[in-house]
């Protein structure tokens, strides 16, 4: 195959790709700079840009207008870094977030003047599109599937583009985590640079943890399973490992070493786990009635059924109301600051919460998790209903099988979502990474079934795209 025909297929994906983005960026929503969490990374990059160090933003560390805030560290750096260097050299941007954050967020006029960050974004989503077409074509050997799970990916660029819009950490998160995944996948295929494929891999893995702290956890359980894996093979093998662990050890160490000599912290957060844990727990408040309707109230279109099976209100404790009986708000409000009081502060709140409030219901805070793990599945609404079982089944068949390559696909995003279930309130924008899975999973079956019922079909549809 010459070099023409080797790239027309990479370069026909990303035309397909852009011009998908394209009509799905006018449809989306762009929300003004101080509605949900911006506020958090906009007032740290300001204060990046105005005071020259990290802090924990206006919404956690208040101070008088003419005080700079103290070091902080509530939050991970690499996306408040990204949107401070935008900021640098787009001066709407820059004027919108100083206003965002003067006013503490209070001022509707501030604008939602952000082309520069939101181009950026977009162009994350892409890649991590292109990074599917291609890992599609990867783990099967075949264009035709990479093909497919592209198409099949593409039902997901509405909700992708919505969230390229938005100021917050999803998109740098998901094409991070892509790429640690493709540079996986690209690793154990034959060659003889397989360790700094995985070097590579483990950079993005450590760079991910640096945009959404529970990231850490997905590149320790790499390092551990890897580890295991590693064991009695050939030196290569433990190459490969070692490049893993020292590339993302290199780009976790900095930000490591600044909060021990700043903060005297020896973490990458201090407060936002224990946060994030707290809201989560208030669900296991719960009775069993409730329990039983979660499952319904947190489908994509739940509310509406609840409402519709069990009478008006049936659901709205689930939801994300400030009112003070929504378990949501209890997590936000009583439940942290009873929580905080008797933990002392910030430093001994995780201690207290596993101690008191999960260890001693253990079997209640696992059933809990299991609807918030349904729940994170909705990815793209009844798309991941379809397609996370698929998924699951496609995961087994790979483990019996020993496919390394489409377990690196498939394992890292489940994980994170039983994490996620587990910490967290677990939306489903905090899960978007396993659109990547069950797209890929979902053109293998599609190709299975096809090579099954219709071979004269298939074999002429693989020939279109692979010759």
């Amino acid at each position: 195959m010459n070099i023409r025909a080797r790239l027309a297929g990479p370069f026909a994906a990303l035309l397909v790709i852009a011009l998908v983005l394209a009509g799905s960026a006018p449809r989306t929503r762009i929300l003004p700079l101080a509605i949900y969490d911006q506020g958090f990374y906009l007032g740290i990059a300001y204060d990046l840009t105005h005071a020259g160090r990290f802090t924990n933003g206006y919404v956690f560390q208040e101070t008088q207008p003419d005080q700079p805030r103290p070091p902080g560290m509530r939050f991970t750096p690499l996306y408040p870094a990204l949107l401070a260097a935008a900021s640098m050299v787009d001066p709407g941007f820059d004027r919108a977030m100083s206003c965002v954050v003067t006013s503490r967020g209070g001022d509707a006029s501030c604008g939602r003047n952000a082309a520069l960050v939101r181009s950026v974004q977009y162009a994350m989503v892409a890649w991590t599109l292109w990074l599917v077409w291609w890992m599609g074509s990867a783990v099967s050997g075949a264009r035709s599937t990479g093909w497919l799970a592209l198409l099949l990916m593409l039902a997901c660029a509405p909700g992708l583009a919505g969230a390229a819009n938005n100021k917050m950490t999803e998109v740098l998160a998901l094409a991070l985590t892509t790429s640690a995944i493709a540079a996986g996948v690209r690793g154990v295929r034959p060659s003889g640079r397989a360790w700094r494929w995985f070097a590579v891999a483990g950079a993005c893995a450590a760079a991910s943890a640096l945009t959404r702290p529970a990231f850490l956890y997905a590149f320790v359980a790499c390092l551990l399973a890897g580890a295991l894996l590693v064991i009695g093979r050939h030196r290569s093998a433990r190459r490969c490992w070692l490049a893993f662990a020292a590339a993302g050890a290199a780009v976790l160490t900095p930000w490591i070493i600044r909060n021990m000599v700043v903060m005297h912290v020896a973490g990458l957060t201090n407060g936002y786990g224990p946060q994030v844990l707290v809201q989560r727990l208030a669900f296991d408040q719960m009775d069993w009635a409730e329990w039983r309707l979660s499952f319904l109230c947190w489908l994509p279109d739940g509310n509406g059924m609840g409402e519709l099976l069990f009478g008006r209100g049936a659901c709205h404790r689930f939801g994300w109301s400030d009112t003070p009986d929504t378990f949501y708000e209890i997590g936000n409000g009583k439940l942290m600051q009873d929580s905080l009081a008797a933990a002392g502060g910030w430093d001994g709140m995780m201690r207290y919460l596993v101690a008191n409030l999960i260890l001693p219901d253990l079997p209640k805070y696992l059933l809990v998790s299991l609807p918030l793990a349904m729940r994170g599945v909705f990815v793209n609404h009844y798309w991941g209903l379809v397609l996370a079982p698929v998924c699951g089944y496609v995961t087994w068949r790979a483990w019996l099988q020993r496919n390394w390559a489409l377990l690196i696909v498939t394992l890292p995003p489940w994980f994170m979502l039983a994490l996620a279930a587990a910490v967290s309130v677990n939306q489903t924008r905090y899960n978007l990474l396993l659109e990547v899975p069950f797209a890929i999973a979902g053109a293998l079956a599609i190709e299975k079934i096809m090579e099954t019922h219709y071979p004269k079909f298939t074999r002429a549809w693989k020939s279109c795209w692979n010759d």
